[in-house]
């Protein structure tokens, strides 16, 4: 399961608060989200005059979409700011192993980090009980 979660307050610079800038760089960026199919899984908002973008949703396997529209607003909207929690039981590899915690990729000031969750991870037993193989009927 691919489960991801996350926010963003869309800003065009980490200062300036020129208006027309903004609706621009927030017309940018839907037209971006209408190129891309995120199966209507998130949403522009605007409220008393600020922008924000809301995804969440679960797919069967990894999605590069979901971590690529973040990349894509800390290259475009540098005063952005948000989080995007990112669940993946398939991720793991020779020297990764995190199919059993949520990454957190941290969006500020124009850079995209990952961060590590102190908060639902492990997954299991965090989140989940282990498998029982007694439990099943």
């Amino acid at each position: 399961m691919f489960e991801f979660h996350g926010w963003a307050s869309l800003r065009y610079d980490t200062h300036d608060t020129n208006e027309q800038l903004q609706e621009q760089a927030v017309q940018d960026f839907l037209a971006y989200l209408d190129q891309v199919d995120t199966s209507n899984l998130c949403h522009v908002h605007r409220y008393n005059g600020q922008d924000s973008f809301l995804i969440s949703g679960m797919h069967n396997h990894r999605s590069s979409y979901v971590p690529e529209i973040f990349d894509w607003i800390a290259s475009r909207l540098p005063g952005s700011y948000g989080l995007l929690y990112i669940q993946d039981d398939e991720d793991s590899g020779e020297n990764w192993d995190h199919e059993n915690e949520f990454i957190v990729w941290k969006l500020a000031r124009g850079v995209v980090t990952r961060e590590k969750d102190p908060f639902l991870s492990p997954y299991i037993p965090t989140v989940e009980d282990p498998y029982d193989p007694s439990r099943e009927n």
